[in-house]
């Protein structure tokens, strides 16, 4: 029986890699193009404390301009702690304390004088359930533009349509854009949440597993959008999905135990990782 068992996770290890691998080699021309590159933004010794407690230890990182990244591992990690980090959003948990530097085109956002709604703008975040507020579609999308002062009709119009336009959603709501968004498919929901962060006009898109909660079809389409979305904006990506990480991104970081154990192009984490730790939760024989 053990030996049985043992065969069959052997196999199914050879199976998870393999079509992995098969789809981390279709990113390779997309890797060649990451060289000259410009890093957009990067961490320094980046720690975050909850209490006592160290999550994050000392992760350096950067990310470069018009490219995905992804982050891996496995659940309680440090990912989605770190990529929270990224805007300045664990300042809203109490208790969390964060220390080191988070640089965005040469200023560090982690300076107590830093606007932390001015980061939150430039850098946008979607989080991992779709989060629509209880308004319109066209409200939902207007919310940040006029919260930061814009009042003038027509130019809210234009940024709403605009922005759904980037989020792939234009032709299925322009017809209803009055109505609730709650409305909305649970895909629709987070494709308006991502318009909603391409309103304020970012730098940056920081998505904490934004298709965990949706039916594959919706979870194509998402990934879909985020292939378009690179070609204007900087995409940071936490997913569980070893599969969509070598589909949609440019460059892959595993994390394990608040520390970046690699980080490196897509193909080269999924093809020939330097790491044995890299090396065994690729192929699922991790812990």
């Amino acid at each position: 029986m053990a030996t049985t068992t043992l065969m069959r996770r052997s196999d199914e290890s050879r199976s998870v890699r393999s079509g992995v691998l098969t789809m981390a080699a279709s990113n390779q021309y997309s890797a060649q193009q990451n060289k000259g590159a410009n890093v957009i933004l990067k961490t320094n010794q980046l720690r975050v404390y909850y209490g006592n407690q160290l999550t994050i230890k000392n992760v350096s990182a950067s990310f470069l301009e018009n490219r995905v990244t992804a982050l891996i591992g496995p659940s309680g990690c440090g990912k989605s702690t770190f990529l929270r980090s990224l805007n300045r959003m664990n300042d809203e948990i109490p208790g969390c304390r964060v220390e080191g530097e988070i640089i965005y085109r040469g200023i560090n956002l982690n300076d107590p004088q830093a606007n932390v709604f001015d980061i939150r703008k430039r850098i946008g975040m979607v989080f991992q359930r779709p989060n629509p507020f209880a308004k319109s579609i066209f409200e939902n999308v207007a919310f940040g533009p006029k919260h930061h002062g814009v009042k003038n009709k027509q130019l809210l119009e234009e940024i709403v349509e605009k922005s759904l336009r980037k989020a792939a959603l234009w032709d299925e709501v322009k017809d209803r854009l009055h109505r609730s968004a709650l409305a909305l498919s649970g895909g629709q929901q987070q494709r308006l949440c991502i318009a909603r962060a391409l309103a304020m006009e970012p730098d940056v898109l920081l998505l904490d597993e934004p298709a965990s909660a949706l039916d594959p079809v919706s979870t194509g389409k998402v990934e879909e959008l985020i292939g378009e979305l690179k070609k204007d904006y900087t995409v940071v990506i936490v997913t569980h999905n070893m599969q969509q990480a070598a589909r949609i991104s440019d460059y892959t970081a595993f994390f394990y135990m608040g520390e970046i154990v690699e980080f490196g192009e897509t193909t080269q984490i999924f093809t020939n990782p330097q790491k044995q730790q890299t090396e065994d939760y690729i192929t699922g024989n991790f812990g």
